[in-house]
């Protein structure tokens, strides 16, 4: 990974050369020699990694441990020099002419440190030369076939004669590989179908009962298996796949063997054109190794011709795809609970077997078993590899020592046992997976044991967090924003089955949050400690030692016993270098020590994330005036405490992009007009105002800002955002002078912006909002949430418009026959008196593409009608607290799509006319799932009268939501009366 580092840090010193050489002065011919000779290094790196992953010379491991170290001390010397003569040259000429003397020293200072630096790296590079590691790209690639890498490969060579009589979970996966081999289900004739998913999920144990289904067997005349290295050798694969199709004499196969390559690939392809041939190519990891094989496999033929198939396992999903774009991708799940257990008991020998054992331990190991069980998340060769392991202990206590470290256990398998052992680890199967990474990935993955175990990761928070750290580079053949190359990197991590998608946004657009197996968290997380690239502490379960490494970044999770005392122990003994700190959970006093301990000691710090999303949002944190201390800081995240006041020191964040806090303050400092580096803004406010912002917006110029949310209208000009050339998603809040606001909106259009928000919860005053609306012209999703003059005309609203949230708009008349004609709507929430009328109609026709349709809070409403063919795409229906709503209407037993319904805190008869023998229940009879949700609380229903409109975020800070009064923020959490909004 090292090589991944030092390329980052040419790049950035390559961009501060060319934005910020006026700042250089007096040390650019230094910070010039340290860029060549890191550049000089670089081409040593590959290699140097490679033989630090077989454990060739822990010399070499070494001294690329301190190449990375040293590269980021050089970034930090020089960034911090530019940042500090920037902020003397704007201070006052007297204080200025007092710090000339002491400018003088730090510049002979700093170019001293730049050529201490410079020569340390001279000296690696030649240490490196003289032990060897010197060679080309290609021969590292040798290097890492050789040993350790290609070891694990070969104990996971599958073979296509091998039975396993105990699989479990995969009926269902069979069945439809199956058909689509044997073309009973396969319209579109797929020549490639690809099995892809992470390793030890079994994706070779399913093809390989594919490959040996009755089915399959009769249906074509020829069959070949290989299993494909890393570094693929064709010959070997061609020869192999031939001799198994044509059995030939020991004469055909010396003549085999003289053809050339390209003789041998054009006898495979010929054969497969004649006969009905299948293929499996089992573990292909490169789109690289598919272009080396394609040659002898007739996939390019159009038409119905070709009956040959491939049958492809790979971990990457773009190896499928690049192989048959109009290929078939089938992804094995994980097993659930049933299935885990039910392969456990085939696989372990110590339940039920020993006669030693009472009844009573018998019990108690099958309790421990599904203890341990649930920490392999479904993985069969996790739980392949438990059983294997608890079969070899016979005693309760065995098995209790076993429970305490279940994920250290998997994770080594044989390495605590017997060499012979059959049951080898999970982490060297995963382990390759990581190996194989590209190295620009390597930072990202292992930026993952940042989190907790099973917390979902929120794809834009991570994005944001990799861009301030500096480990996305647009200079690897990406196109668009940091951002955008940043979602692309991740993506690429899904592809390869590092981490899995959790939830997608509501528009099916984007990943939304991903999680990572438990397996593969351990991997991440022993690996990132293993390379110093960051320290996980959990204290949620028990207490931690001081960190002796020199670790760049740490996060820790913290709970309500946590000190200040225990966290300045454990890290007191981390050097000034720290560049990530996450801090979750512990009580105030903890925080506000931690805090003003950071801003005193960790000076180069990137990116400060304070988090507890589960703290009564009344609580305040004070931000200390030493914030400004952190001038190196990119990010700073204090989304669920409450700041008192932002302090003027601010000012001194001149790199800092994102910020997202939660302010009782609607002032901000006049010196955050230096902040021209903003790229992220979100002020998490009272519901009454925003945050005064014209006087920032009219004082700098923050090209790059992209997200700004929690601004008020009321010293606020339109004319002022418009400027920002950059901006994606804004949130308003009205609290006035909205029509100056808008003054000549006509002509001013927002060119790049997708999100829109306007709200305001205080009743009483109707804004007219169809001016933003048609100043904003390309946007997708619409948050309205105050009471409005008028719902906007169908040609008002972008046509790009995918989500639209209407809250407290009190309209008179009916909004579906203008939302129904909005042609690309697919999420649409009507909430808390958005529509005041009795009667709403959905026409025929209507709502072409609807997904997911929510009403809620609408007290008026008695009659929902839906004529024929409305809705024909609905797959969500949602239905809280209409409690004048009589039925369901007619037309949802037309809606085939339709999968899910929920019926929140409606009335008991409501209720019963859906439920199994009620008169509605054939309208909602082909719904597989229908779910109730305190549907008989009558009275509680009566007793909700008011509420108190308090914005209440989620992870990202920028959500909001209902807060019921006198509530805690648990039970607004767990209550779907008030349920936060997506």
């Amino acid at each position: 990974m090292a090589d991944a580092v030092v390329s980052f840090v040419i790049e950035r010193l390559g961009d501060l050369v060319i934005s910020e050489a006026q700042f250089l002065g007096g040390v650019e011919a230094q910070v010039g020699n340290a860029q060549i000779k890191l550049q000089c290094m670089s081409a040593f790196l590959k290699d140097a990694d490679a033989w630090v992953r077989n454990g060739t010379n822990e010399r070499v491991r070494l001294l690329v441990v301190q190449i990375r170290e040293n590269a980021y001390a050089l970034e930090d010397v020089i960034e911090t020099y530019v940042l500090k003569v920037t902020l003397r040259r704007n201070e006052g000429v007297l204080k200025r002419s007092i710090n000339i003397f002491r400018e003088g020293i730090d510049v002979h200072k700093i170019g001293s440190e730049i050529e201490r630096i410079s020569s340390n790296i001279d000296t690696w590079t030649s240490q490196l030369d003289a032990l060897g590691v010197h060679r080309s790209i290609h021969n590292a690639a040798e290097a890492s076939s050789s040993s350790y890498v290609q070891q694990q490969r070969q104990l996971r060579q599958a073979y296509s004669y091998v039975e396993d009589n105990h699989v479990v979970g995969f009926g269902k996966d069979i069945e439809e590989l199956v058909a689509l081999l044997t073309e009973k289900e396969n319209p579109h004739k797929h020549k490639v179908i690809s099995v892809c998913g992470m390793g030890g999920l079994g994706k070779t144990t399913l093809t390989r009962k594919v490959y040996q289904h009755p089915h399959v067997r009769t249906h074509f005349d020829s069959y070949a298996w290989a299993s494909i290295s890393q570094q693929c050798n064709t010959r070997n694969v061609f020869e192999s796949i031939y001799f198994a199709f044509t059995s030939p004499t020991k004469e055909r196969r010396e003549e085999i063997k003289n053809l050339s390559d390209v003789e041998l690939a054009r006898e495979l392809y010929n054969f497969q054109k004649q006969k009905k041939c299948l293929v499996v190519l089992d573990d292909i990891w490169t789109t690289t190794t598919w272009d080396l094989l394609k040659h002898a496999f007739p996939t390019n033929i159009q038409g119905d011709t070709l009956h040959s198939k491939i049958l492809l396992t790979t971990r990457n999903k773009v190896v499928g795809l690049h192989a048959d774009p109009h290929g078939f991708i089938h992804e094995p799940h994980l097993l659930n609970d049933k299935e885990s257990w039910e392969l456990f008991q085939n696989k372990c020998y110590s339940i039920g077997t020993d006669p030693s054992d009472s009844n009573d331990d018998e019990e108690r190991k099958k309790e421990l078993a599904v203890e341990m069980l649930k920490k392999c998340s479904g993985l069969p060769l996790a739980i392949i590899v438990l059983a294997g392991l608890l079969s070899k202990k016979h005693t309760i206590r065995d098995w209790e020592l076993m429970k305490a470290n279940v994920i250290l256990c998997i994770g080594q398998g044989y390495q605590q046992h017997d060499v012979d052992s059959n049951y080898h680890g999970v982490s060297g199967v995963l382990g390759l997976s990581y190996s194989e990474l590209p190295s620009h990935l390597k930072p990202c993955f292992l930026y993952l044991a940042c989190y907790a175990e099973d917390v979902p990761i929120r794809t834009k928070e991570l994005c944001h967090i990799l861009i301030a750290e500096g480990l996305i580079s647009r200079r690897r053949g990406s196109v668009g924003t940091w951002e955008e190359v940043a979602y692309d990197w991740l993506c690429e991590l899904v592809e390869r089955s590092m981490i899995q998608v959790k939830e997608m946004s509501s528009t099916k657009e984007r990943i939304k949050s991903f999680c990572i197996h438990d397996l593969m968290r351990d991997l991440c997380v022993s690996k990132a400690q293993e390379e110093n690239f960051l320290h996980f502490t959990d204290w949620q379960n028990k207490g931690e030692e001081p960190i002796e490494t020199k670790v760049l970044r740490v996060s820790i999770c913290a709970n309500e016993s946590t000190n200040a005392n225990d966290f300045i122990h454990m890290v007191g003994n981390i050097d000034g270098s720290l560049r990530c700190l996450a801090v979750d959970g512990g009580r105030i006093e903890y925080r506000k020590r931690v805090l003003r301990h950071v801003c005193n000691h960790f000076l180069k710090l990137r990116v400060l994330i304070i988090g507890d999303k589960h703290v009564n949002f009344r609580s305040t944190l004070k931000l200390p005036k030493e914030i400004g201390n952190l001038i190196h800081l990119r990010l700073l995240s204090i989304p669920y405490w409450e700041i008192k006041k932002i302090p003027s020191s601010f000012g001194n964040l001149r790199c800092l992009q994102t910020l997202r806090v939660r302010t009782k303050n609607d002032k901000i400092p006049s010196s955050m007009c230096k902040l021209e580096q903003l790229r992220h803004l979100c002020f998490i406010t009272p519901t009454d105002r925003g945050v005064k912002f014209g006087n920032f917006l009219r004082s700098t110029k923050p090209r790059n800002l992209q997200t700004l949310v929690g601004i008020g209208s009321k010293d606020l000009l339109l004319s002022d955002l418009l400027q920002l050339e950059s901006l994606k998603k804004l949130g308003i809040y009205e609290d006035g002078n909205f029509k100056t606001f808008l003054h000549n909106p006509q002509s001013l259009t927002f060119t790049h912006l997708f999100s829109l928000q306007v709200t305001n919860y205080n009743y009483g005053t109707k804004i007219d909002i169809v001016p933003l609306i048609l100043s904003s012209p390309h946007i997708y999703k619409l948050r309205v949430e105050l009471s409005i003059v008028r719902l906007p005309q169908v040609n008002q609203f972008s046509p790009n418009l995918m989500k639209l949230n209407l809250m407290f708009l009190e309209l008179e008349d009916d909004p579906m026959p203008t939302l129904e004609k909005l042609p690309k709507l697919r999420v649409l929430k009507i909430d808390e008196c958005s529509y005041m009328g009795e009667e709403m109609v959905c026409s025929r026709g209507g709502f072409p593409r609807l997904e997911s349709l929510w009403f809620v809070g609408l007290n008026n409403l008695k009659e929902w009608k839906m004529e024929e063919s409305a809705l024909p795409t609905l797959g969500y229906l949602r239905i809280h607290r209409c409690r004048g709503l009589r039925r369901v209407p007619d037309g949802l037993k037309s809606i085939d799509t339709l999968n899910e319904m929920e019926i929140g805190y409606m009335p008991k008869k409501f209720k019963e006319r859906i439920e199994e023998g009620g008169e509605d229940f054939h309208k909602v009879n082909h719904v597989p799932s229908r779910v109730f949700v305190h549907c008989d609380e009558v009275e509680l229903l009566s007793k909700i009268k008011c509420y108190a409109f308090h914005s209440i975020p989620l992870q990202n800070g920028e959500k909001f939501g209902l807060q019921p009064l006198n509530s805690s923020v648990e039970s607004t959490k767990h209550n779907p009366i008030w349920h936060l909004q997506d």
